[in-house]
Formats: structure tokens, sequence, C-alpha cells
């Protein structure tokens, strides 16, 4: 009888532990997908703005095919995963970065282009800083997955790693 009782105990215990390490599973999912979010929005915020730097160049008669051939790109492929947006963005960043090194020094000089120059460098840091919130609940999430005994609970349930994100360098 003790023997049957400390076996249902311990059996209780254990499923306990898995309930506990999966709901803190969901709970990490959910901070991964809440901070993809605003990752997402400062990028939407970004091609925002690097279509206002186009149409002010564009004004200036400045060939604008390229940047907004990878800055459609880029907006095709949000809700594709954080590796492809990355890959993306960084794809987006060659371009701007290209772009704007061609740019006559008249255009760099106005008024319009300064003001979105200046909020493209405010919208670099915030996508920054999201991102690198969102890598870091990526971080806990997987180093937990991999990590004994919550490996375990992991493999059972099928809870998948999360991606990085990775968008290239600052445009400044």
């Amino acid at each position: 009888m003790v023997t049957a009782l400390c076996v249902v105990v311990v059996l209780l215990l254990i499923a306990l532990a898995v309930t506990l390490s999966h709901n803190r599973f969901t709970a990490q999912r959910v901070a991964v997908e809440r901070t993809w979010r605003r990752v997402d929005a400062e990028l939407q915020r970004r091609h925002d703005l690097i279509g206002g730097l186009v149409a002010v160049t564009k004004a200036g008669g400045v060939n604008v095919s390229k940047i907004v051939q990878a800055r459609s790109q880029a907006m095709a492929s949000r809700g594709a995963g954080p590796e492809a947006q990355g890959r993306a963005e960084q794809m987006l960043n060659q371009e701007l970065t290209s772009f704007l090194a061609d740019l006559p020094a008249g255009l760099r000089a106005g008024r319009d282009f300064g003001l979105l120059w200046d909020r493209m460098g405010e919208s670099d840091e915030r996508v920054a800083a999201e991102s690198r919130g969102y890598n870091n609940s990526v971080h806990a999430l997987n180093n937990r997955i991999v990590a004994f005994p919550s490996n375990i609970v992991a493999g059972a349930t099928k809870v998948a790693r999360a991606q990085y994100f990775l968008p290239g360098g600052r445009t400044r």
C-alpha cells in the first residue's frame, strides 16, 4: 500500500513538472511571437520611411528602380519568417547604401531629405533594439529546448526552435 502511494505521488510530481515545463514553453513561445510583432512593426515604419526617401529623391530625377524593388521584396517577405525577412532586409540595406552613395549632394542637402534621413536613423535604432529583444527571447527559448530535463518535455510536446533575426548593418 505504501509503495503504491509512493508511486502515485512520484507520478503526480512528474506530471506536475511536465505540465509546468510545457506551460513555461508556451509562455516563452508567446514572448517570442510578441517581440517579433514589435520588430515587424518597426520594419514597417522603416519601409514607409524608405518610401518617403524614394519619393523625395525621385522628384530630383534620381533612378529609384533598384531601391523600390528591394523595398518591395522586403515588404513581400513579411510573414515568411525571421530568417527570410532578415535576408530581405540585408538586401534592402545593401541597395539603400548604394542608392544613398549615388545621390547628388544637392538632394542630400535638402530639408525634406534631411528630416527623413534623421527619422531613418531613429528607425534603425528602434529596429536594432527590438531585434535584440526578439533575439534574446529566441535565445532563451532555444537554450531551454536543448537543456536537460526540459529537452525531454520539448521533444515529447514537439516544441520547435525559433529562428533568429539578423537584419544586417545599419544604413548610416
